[in-house]
């Protein structure tokens, strides 16, 4: 079922990979240069007038953009090339922070979120295939999943760091004027882009239509693969809630604003910690137990925002560090169920999920908010992904196929070709797919 693992010897290429796996241990956080995490939500409220429920509405606009645009730019990205998305994903993103920070009215607001959600969904997929392809060549793919984990953490880390700098500047500057510097300071991570090179791959995608409908069926059809990336969205819809409601939640616990920063950094490095630990944890603990625990605590956490206790906002970052310790478990169970020809498009289709799910719990629980209270809407939001993430629980535990590699016949490629079965245990493929993952990063 699985091949040995092949590589093209030629010392240049060799190199040039190794360059990329330099190029991308920069890029990876430099991406998303983000001074306005702890301010965002202020700024939109004290700037421009709106209402929590507003912006969580802006947060649904996002995941509608992402949700149109996420399979479209998988397609893309396996049929031209990971670096020119990655490329045109940091450009995008420039011109949504300048947008952003300079509109001076809801449509320019609306502009820049969709700028935001194609930036995104450009970058999902293509990121993770980059750094796959570029260990390919070298026969190192089994580093992926590690070096994954260990390039998130840096994000995260990263992140801290640029959100206590942006909170501690509104003390001196404007709320728009981290903002727009985060504009400036992306500028770099487009030159790393067009240092690296595109790996090669040995399968070219035929058909838009072939590679879509290839990849839809397999995820509708397998019960493993689509609980999974219900598994994924839960944690994902409880660090967005989490992310849109902790302001105001600090707020309300009395903290100023020029103090955020320091709450939202710290919630970043559990995050950055989760992802570190995540490969350790779960060959510790096992995926049975992964899947079913740390989804319910992430939806659960989320009840510790109602409390008028501060020491509970300790809890309410949990799901911080719930999605970053599931997505490299759930990513490489996709991984590794796909086709080289479908990398970027299942990866797509799989964060179109989570953002479908925004598009329905953002309005939902802003509505709640506006037209009842905070609490009233975070009860509601912990209760049903917990439901959720249950269900999904109990369609993978009672499928076929929960390990971590896949048992059984050979699998066809894109093309219908049947790999041939290796004896003893299952080795990595030279053409597993990279993880799916989530938009992140947007204001």
């Amino acid at each position: 079922m699985f091949e040995a693992e092949t590589s093209d010897e030629d010392p240049a290429l060799l190199e040039s990979m190794e360059r990329n796996l330099r190029l991308l241990g920069w890029w990876w956080w430099l991406r998303v240069f983000w001074l306005g995490e702890a301010i965002w939500v202020v700024y939109l409220t004290e700037e421009h007038g709106l209402t929590l429920g507003q912006i969580l509405l802006f947060e649904a606009a996002y995941a509608g953009t992402v949700l149109v645009t996420e399979v479209p730019s998988g397609i893309l990205a396996d049929r031209f090339g990971r670096r020119r998305l990655l490329l045109a994903a940091g450009v995008i993103f420039m011109a949504g922070l300048l947008m952003f920070g300079l509109g001076t009215g809801l449509l320019m607001l609306i502009i820049a979120y969709a700028a935001f959600g194609v930036s995104d969904a450009s970058i999902s997929g293509a990121d993770s295939a980059m750094l796959y392809d570029s260990l390919q060549p070298l026969k190192r793919t089994d580093e992926f999943e590690p070096k994954l984990g260990r390039l998130n953490a840096s994000l995260m880390g990263g992140f801290a760091a640029m959100t206590i700098a942006g909170s501690l500047m509104v003390r001196w500057t404007s709320l728009s004027f981290p903002i727009l510097l985060s504009a400036a300071l992306t500028l770099p991570s487009l030159l790393f882009v067009l240092k690296m090179r595109e790996p090669p791959r040995e399968h070219q995608s035929s058909s838009f239509r072939a590679i879509g409908m290839s990849t839809l069926k397999k995820i509708v059809t397998t019960r493993s693969m689509w609980s999974v990336v219900l598994l994924g969205t839960v944690t994902q819809q409880a660090i967005v809630l989490m992310a849109i409601v902790q302001q105001p939640v600090l707020l309300q616990f009395g903290f100023p604003i020029w103090s955020l920063g320091l709450f939202v950094a710290v919630q970043m490095l559990v995050g950055a910690a989760g992802s570190w630990t995540a490969g350790a944890l779960g060959q510790r603990i096992g995926l049975r137990t992964l899947f079913l625990v740390v989804p319910l605590i992430s939806a659960l956490s989320l009840l510790a925002g109602i409390s008028d206790w501060p020491w509970m906002y300790a809890f309410f970052m949990l799901p911080g560090a719930g999605f970053h310790l599931v997505f490299p478990h759930a990513s490489g169970f996709l991984a590794r169920r796909v086709s080289e020809g479908e990398r970027a498009t299942v990866i797509s289709m799989a964060s179109m999920v989570a953002s479908t799910a925004t598009l329905v719990v953002a309005p939902v629980v802003g509505l709640l908010v506006d037209r009842s209270s905070l609490d009233t809407g975070l009860i509601a939001a912990a209760l049903s992904l917990a439901a959720l993430g249950l269900f999904a629980y109990l369609v993978w535990v009672t499928s076929d196929d929960t390990n971590r590699d896949p048992r059984g016949a050979a699998r066809p490629t894109l093309e219908g070709v049947a790999t041939a079965a290796d004896s003893g245990p299952p080795l990595p493929r030279s053409d597993e797919a990279p993880p799916f993952v989530f938009p992140h990063g947007h204001p």
